[in-house]
């Protein structure tokens, strides 16, 4: 389905902005706001994506909506809210809680997980008809971590050389699929990154990988319609700021599409050209 690729895109972009500056606040005692706000695009824009995160030495707690426009809320009307929270032990974000919701559609699902005690508890209302074929294993719920999460635990103890060598696993209370990254390389800024005032412009190839928790197909079919890499670029706000996700560019089962950073805002300030 449509909304499911997005959700996935959306999944990629969140919290990925909570880098250096992420340890320099937590260093100093001070809370750390980012804001971002993305335009997704298939020619025209179709999608509006918010993100707000805050992260202190010990905590993090993050939000994300994201919402069809234009010609496609007319085709498939999209609404989803996600939402984070956990614990920084070391430098790294635990699972905590993990939350989201489907506005729109029949459903309007609520998904609700916990991490605890050693076991990676999830409930869902309606309830799913199936977790899947196979569902995800305790263990592999174990391995990895809600999709918000796991993005914040690449950043704040990754680093530019490692982020585009490494495999990530993401579990949202029924699917557990891995994204995994190559081929860093720099890449010159768009108009976009240079009125934003980003800097250090740089770029991956990223694939989705079904692990578990989907219906049963042969490998090959395991990658959402995704049949090339996904161009991933980050860029930093600024020299010594947070390192964000600046523009994804997929060729999606609906066709080319490209979601790009357009607003933000760090500790409350607005940055804009």
């Amino acid at each position: 389905m449509a909304s499911r690729w997005l959700s996935f895109l959306l999944a990629v972009i969140a919290v990925l902005g909570l880098a250096s500056p992420g340890a320099q606040a937590r260093a100093a005692g001070q809370p750390l706001s980012l804001s971002l706000g993305y335009d997704g695009r298939l020619l025209i824009k179709v999608l509006d994506i918010q993100i707000d995160a805050t992260a202190t030495d010990a905590s993090f707690d993050t939000k994300a909506r994201l919402q069809s426009t234009g010609i496609l809320a007319l085709l498939k009307h999209i609404n989803e809210v996600t939402a984070s929270q956990g614990r920084i032990v070391d430098g790294a974000p635990r699972p905590g809680r993990f939350d989201y919701q489907h506005l729109s559609g029949k459903s309007h699902r609520k998904v609700h997980v916990v991490w605890a005690d050693g076991d990676v508890a999830m409930t869902a209302t309606p309830a799913f008809g199936s977790l899947g074929d196979p569902p995800a294993s305790r263990e592999q719920k174990l391995a990895a971590a809600d999709p918000l999460t796991s993005l914040l635990r690449l950043t704040l103890t990754g680093a530019r050389e490692t982020v585009c060598r490494q495999s990530y696993l993401f579990f949202d209370g029924k699917q557990l699929y891995a994204l995994d990254l190559s081929n860093p390389r720099q890449a010159p800024p768009s108009d976009t990154e240079t009125r934003l005032g980003l800097a250090n412009h740089f770029r991956c190839d990223m694939r989705f990988r079904e692990v578990a928790g989907f219906g049963k197909k042969p490998p090959e079919k395991r990658n959402q319609g995704l049949q090339r890499p996904v161009d991933l670029d980050f860029a930093q706000i600024g020299q010594g700021g947070p390192w964000v996700i600046s523009r994804l560019h997929a060729r999606t089962p609906l066709g080319w599409a490209t979601i790009e950073l357009k607003r933000l805002k760090l500790n409350g300030s607005a940055i804009a050209g």
